[in-house]
């Protein structure tokens, strides 16, 4: 069926809610430790018959194991010549990268952790920044590490003295466990100060991503970590690097940052420094050393030293609150392997673009495309104009790491730029091809109730759906910006008919037919307004990342020119997919994903200036499927209790006569 002739009649329901220590220093990323039900040592491939052994891609410094005890009769059969398998069983069976993972995971572990979330001063570019937060004292947070098809459970302690928290495991497929997904005013309310709450998951994809607070800014201040779960991989490499993270950074809370985003009258927000595994460089002035606002000891560049001739594996997600990265090395080619967690055919490039939210693995080959007896590279992270959250003519220092060849001195390094297009676009639509092949059935949903507008909405004060009396235009993508009620989630308020308030905005249709498990459904996401406008809107030429919770998504259609559905051309035949990908400025993206996950799903743009002013809404999909039983609710009812005490007296807010959410609450 062709698209303008399918029925997109409704799936689902979408809501777009209008809202109601010390520091280890630079360079530190430790990986979290595991309780001691899973402490062992040594590395054998074989332990009772079953598979036990050290992941290939592995930490550099650690003896962290796979083991699949229950899978008696396999071995582990990664080697440097063969990345694609992982698992070899009795006859011809095997976990290799040509395994759906959607539906075939090996049985391996629990593996348990705990993360304490705390306040704590951060100076990462030697400007002490007294409002960060973070996990365990370590910033960024601590590794979490698992294997594939490991069980994961996760408990997280909040120590914070005015915010509550929950914290989401970024593009983790979370089958039929919306209870997991850490989104506060969603799946759960937040957790206050004093309690705790234990995530618990399987590890069906493989790749690397990250973990992050999703309680309003909170993860600009720091938390955040990185998230590897090992697998296969789809070309070869001899050794991994650990996990790059970059970001941006503020000299600020994010908090205070976000006044500006919603009066612009003071100017957007602006970052002050770029990270690269927490590592920046801020040139202090006199007058700010005198203030005792600078570090005595400036920080370091993150470098990494490799052997001439090796592969290496590098992992490379994008942290950030507001700046979309290019990712090179001077004089090095990179050979891309996976998008977000979704393992591709291999392609060559110079240059990585990476957007928020986005990872990408990466094959390294320690030799210099151009012959020459320097040893040290410049590891460079571009911000692309139109993709920039730094003061406008003045682009961050790109220069933030060094690579580094074994024998040598770790100098400053002399290498040139290369030349690779910096335009605000995701990689090569026709490059991004999975290994794992999709084929995108026809909609069930109907295309103009299912087609959201990103632009900046002019708040009406006398609603009161909004805090204070102020005229704030808030960045929204359904019917009005979202505003989230953290004490009243949507997961309370499922199977009873509710009729969901205006500001809400359900999507829904009378004629909704009966939609499974196969059911396809497809999303437009416009910058433009074009082809029709639903509220009065103002439309700003911006690329926004946008980010889909409990699925990845096919990329059907992506285009820097506006939607107008006779012209586009569909890919069905396994399209690109990932959890984000970037909307054009000006243009569109044209998603699909199968409605065979049931919960209420969050789909934002992941600048977090826009996603805390209202750019998300809800998917609620297949809502009779979802599992609201008082003893599946258990928990979540004691952490809303025990949020409603806390957030009830007003003696714990940071201002106690003042408003004491602003933000969308995401």
């Amino acid at each position: 069926m062709r698209f303008l002739e399918s029925c997109w009649t409704a799936l689902t329901y979408t809501l777009g809610f209008g809202s109601f220590s010390s520091w280890n220093g630079p360079g530190s990323q430790h990986p979290i430790s595991l309780e001691p039900v899973l402490a062992g040592h040594g590395a054998p491939h074989v332990v009772d018959d079953t598979p036990r052994f050290r992941p290939p891609n592995g930490p550099e410094h650690s003896k962290f194991i796979c083991e699949y005890p229950q899978m008696k009769g396999w071995r582990d059969c990664s080697t440097s010549h063969d990345r694609g398998c992982w698992l070899r069983g009795p006859g011809d069976k095997k976990f290799d990268i040509n395994t759906n993972y959607e539906n075939n995971t090996p049985i391996g572990v629990l593996r348990k952790y705990t993360l304490d979330v705390d306040d704590m001063e951060l100076h990462p570019d030697g400007f002490k920044n007294l409002g960060g937060k973070v996990f365990n004292k370590t910033f960024p947070g601590p590794w979490i590490q698992a294997c594939w098809g490991d069980d994961i459970e996760i408990t997280v302690r909040n120590h914070l003295k005015y915010n509550g928290t929950t914290i989401h495991w970024h593009g983790i497929r979370l089958l039929n466990n919306m209870e997991s997904d850490g989104v506060n005013g969603v799946t759960q309310c937040p957790i206050a100060p004093g309690d705790e709450y234990t995530y618990k998951f399987k590890a069906q994809q493989y790749g690397t991503s990250w973990y992050h607070s999703h309680y309003s800014l909170q993860y600009g201040d720091g938390m955040k970590g990185p998230l590897t779960i090992y697998g296969p991989s789809s070309d070869e490499y001899d050794l991994a690097v650990d996990p790059i993270l970059m970001s941006d950074w503020s000299h600020r809370s994010a908090f205070e940052d976000f006044q500006k985003e919603l009066d612009p009258s003071h100017g957007r927000p602006l970052m002050t420094s770029v990270l690269l595994n927490d590592q920046g460089r801020y040139n202090c002035s006199e007058i700010e050393k005198q203030q005792g606002n600078c570090t005595e000891t400036p920080p370091t560049y993150y470098n990494t030293t490799v052997q001439a001739g090796k592969k290496y594996l590098l992992r490379i997600i994008n942290t950030s609150v507001d700046n979309t990265f290019i990712f090179t090395i001077d004089n090095h080619n990179l050979t891309v392997i996976s998008a977000d967690f979704v393992p591709i055919k291999p392609y060559v490039t110079n240059a990585v673009l990476v957007g928020i939210g986005q990872r990408y693995h990466v094959i390294l080959e320690a030799k210099p495309t151009i012959t020459t007896s320097k040893k040290n590279f410049w590891i460079r992270t571009v911000v692309p104009p139109g993709c920039s959250g730094f003061p406008q003519g003045s682009p961050p220092e790109e220069k933030n790491g060094i690579l580094n060849y074994e024998g040598s001195d770790i100098k400053l390094p002399e290498t040139a730029k290369g030349n690779f297009d910096e335009t605000c676009s995701d990689e090569p639509y026709d490059k991004l091809i999975p290994i794992v092949p999709w084929q995108i059935g026809d909609p069930v949903n109907e295309q103009q109730s299912s087609t959201f507008q990103v632009g900046l909405t002019q708040v009406d004060p006398t609603t009161g759906k909004y805090p204070g009396q102020h005229n704030y235009s808030r960045w929204d993508i359904g019917g009005e910006p979202m505003f989230l009620n953290f004490s009243n989630p949507t997961i309370n308020n499922l199977h009873q008919g509710t009729i969901w308030p205006a500001q809400v905005g359900v999507i829904q249709s009378t004629n909704t037919p009966a939609v499974t498990a196969e059911s396809w459904i497809y999303l437009v996401v416009t910058a433009t307004g074009f082809p029709f406008s639903s509220a009065p809107k103002n439309f700003i030429p911006a690329a926004h990342p946008i980010h889909l919770h409990g699925h990845d998504f096919a990329i059907l259609q992506q285009s820097s020119k506006p939607f107008w559905a006779p012209l586009v051309k569909i890919k069905k035949d396994n399209p690109p997919r990932r959890d984000v990908a970037l909307l054009p400025a000006n243009g569109y993206l044209l998603l699909a994903f199968k409605a065979d996950n049931p919960g209420a799903w969050l789909m934002h743009c992941h600048i977090a200036w826009h996603a805390s002013s209202g750019l998300a809404l809800q998917i609620l999909e297949r809502e009779g499927a979802i599992d609201v039983s008082p003893a599946h609710m258990k928990e979540t009812t004691r952490v809303c209790d025990n949020w409603n005490a806390w957030v009830g007296d007003r003696g714990n807010y940071w201002n106690s006569t003042g408003e004491f959410q602003d933000d969308s609450g995401i």
